[in-house]
């Protein structure tokens, strides 16, 4: 795709020009907004083709390798950034990149819909018609970004000039809200519910299922699920039917897609290669360090259906064993896994081509690719760097990251979310009947599919209980796929679970590079290893909001607090970008900042 450059320069990227002598280039042959582009059709695709970049559709928790974690799910060593540790101000770096490439393909989409009605029969009325209806979807969108992030924010639905730039104010979100319904109900009509030839974009369900989506994270609940239903009914989709290999690179074509950004590595577009080194683990090449947390861990429930606190299949010394089957497509399982598997809880697994055991007296590992043993460099015993905690992600990782290259699609909606936003916007508005349960049901019968138990179905009709089962439905469902942190906001739960929150890791033990040495009076063996109390040895209480409780495994010397995370009530919203406010004196700033 061409790189398409602005013709109006809006405020949001005007910083960079006023602290410069740069002059602009406003008439540049392949610009997107050229005076002398959109001559014929392939340009306008061209045009519309950088709306699908990542770059507007960014993910809340992975900045590439180099922050990620905004919520209770995820975790980087002892290393919390700026969300994580309440130290947002005007001047985050996240919050004014997001901020500037929203404004940018805001008014480059914008530019394009100026352009599709004065092209002179350069396009076909069909052409046209899909055009705008992918012009409209990605205004909804990238708006959606902004007043989820922001709150008010400067609106404009023409292109504006460079002088009324610096003179715009914020306009009220709800405003903006409902024009976001609008562009989606624009894009709705306007594009097909699929394309020929495995085209992948933007489709009437996409349209459905983001303004879902939008209204939900606004807590319009009624919007959303006719938004849903809407989606629902087209009957496109369905859930792909084994959940772990949905999320795999080689998996390119799948019903339950609605919206993806694809990657491919003949064409350059893969995963950043920080992040893969992150992911995976130190014996494959990688670092280990971005990881699930413990309280990630305890939220999946027993297959009966209940909290590991209450249900009596769960076992603290195999926290994988007998736990909804999510789970073990999730973080990377050890220990035993199912009643009769005789394997004890200090066992390893198979993960990509080498035997993953955290357990600190495993100091060697199997090699799959050699079948010799190797020194484990992904136990505290042998590595003072590998995860903190003993655990990982297994989600979508698999043996095609071992060149540390990986071309997993980028997913940005899903059936699943689409039935559980239904679920939880009937359950919230008081409209509990079986279209709820069947919703619910089938994202949990998928779990359950390809495994030897049955979905322990969901009855209850009780809002109380079925907002708890929504909610820790998502949270196991989309664990990894950056949807927890607006999850929490939307819930006004991230200062109640996150402010004054721990994180929790593996008791302290030495690491010795040589691996017929282990610490053997560390606390890990001391307290935990030795004791017989590997890997927890105390089952964690779960409170209402499916917050497990670590403290008594401290107190116990069974694990330790690796951090404390700080979530002050103003976060909710980020900060107006400073430099935006010094360029214009009319844009007031959140509360708090």
């Amino acid at each position: 795709m061409k790189k398409q450059i602005n013709k109006i320069v809006m405020f949001m990227t005007l910083l960079c020009i006023a602290t410069s002598c740069v002059e602009l280039d406003l008439d540049q042959q392949d610009a997107a907004n050229s005076e002398n582009w959109y001559q014929t059709s392939e340009q306008f695709r061209q045009s519309l083709n950088e709306g699908y970049r990542a770059t507007f559709f960014p993910s809340d928790g992975n900045d590439g390798a180099y922050n990620p974690g905004w919520d209770d799910d995820v975790n980087y060593r002892t290393n919390l950034g700026p969300i994580k540790s309440g130290t947002v101000d005007s001047s985050y770096g996240r919050a004014t990149t997001d901020w500037n490439n929203m404004y940018k393909g805001i008014t480059r989409i914008l530019t394009i819909l100026e352009k599709l009605q004065t092209q002179n029969n350069v396009l076909t009325p069909t052409e046209k018609e899909q055009f705008e209806g992918e012009a409209n979807f990605f205004l909804g969108a990238y708006w959606t970004y902004l007043i989820t992030h922001f709150g008010d924010v400067p609106f404009y639905d023409t292109p504006i000039t460079i002088d009324e730039s610096f003179t715009i104010e914020r306009t009220d979100k709800a405003f903006i809200l409902q024009r976001i319904y609008e562009y989606f109900d624009t894009a709705s009509q306007k594009l097909p519910v699929s394309y020929s030839s495995g085209l992948e974009y933007a489709t009437k369900g996409a349209a459905y299922a983001f303004k879902a989506r939008a209204a939900i994270y606004m807590g319009d609940n009624a919007t959303a699920a006719l938004a849903a239903k809407a989606c629902m009914d087209l009957n496109a989709y369905e859930l792909h039917p084994d959940f772990e290999t949905l999320f795999l690179s080689s998996t390119k074509e799948s019903k339950e897609t609605i919206f993806k950004l694809p990657r491919s590595e003949e064409f350059l577009q893969t995963i950043n290669r920080n992040f893969i080194l992150y992911m995976i683990p130190r014996n494959e090449g990688g670092y280990g360090s971005v990881i699930p947390s413990w309280e990630l861990l305890a939220s999946f429930e027993c297959i009966d259906g209940l909290p590991i606190d209450e249900s009596p299949l769960f076992d603290s010394r195999n926290p994988f064993k007998n736990r909804d089957p999510r789970l073990l497509a999730t973080i990377v399982p050890f220990g035993s896994l199912k009643d009769g598997d005789g394997l004890s809880p200090d066992a390893g697994s198979k993960h990509m081509d080498r035997e993953y055991n955290p357990h600190p007296e495993h100091t060697r590992v199997f090699n799959y690719l050699t079948g010799t043993l190797d020194t484990n460099k992904d136990t505290k015993s042998n590595q003072n760097f590998c995860s903190f905690n003993g655990l990982l992600f297994k989600k979508g990782i698999d043996n095609d990251w071992a060149d540390i290259t990986a071309a997993n699609d980028l997913i940005l909606m899903r059936f699943a979310d689409v039935l559980l936003m239904y679920a939880e916007a009937k359950i919230e508005l008081g409209q509990i009947d079986a279209s709820v349960l069947s919703a619910i049901n089938k994202v949990r019968d998928r779990a359950y599919a390809n495994s030897d138990v049955s979905n322990p179905t969901v009855t209850s009709t009780d809002q109380a209980k079925l907002r708890y089962i929504v909610r820790n439905e998502r949270r196991s469902e989309f664990a990894g796929e950056w949807l927890r942190y607006m999850d929490l906001i939307r819930w006004q739960l991230a200062d109640v679970i996150m402010d004054g929150a721990n994180t929790y890791g593996l008791a302290a033990i030495a690491a010795n590079a040589n691996p017929d040495v282990v610490q053997g009076n560390s606390d890990l063996m001391v307290n935990v290893v030795n004791p017989g109390n590997w890997f927890w040895g105390l089952t964690p209480q779960i409170d209402e909001n499916g917050v497990a409780d670590f403290k008594p495994l401290v107190n116990a010397g069974l694990c330790q607090v690796l951090t404390t995370t700080s979530f002050p009530s103003h976060q909710y919203l980020w900060p107006i970008p400073d430099n935006e406010r010094r360029l214009n004196p009319n844009l007031t700033q959140n509360e708090g900042y």
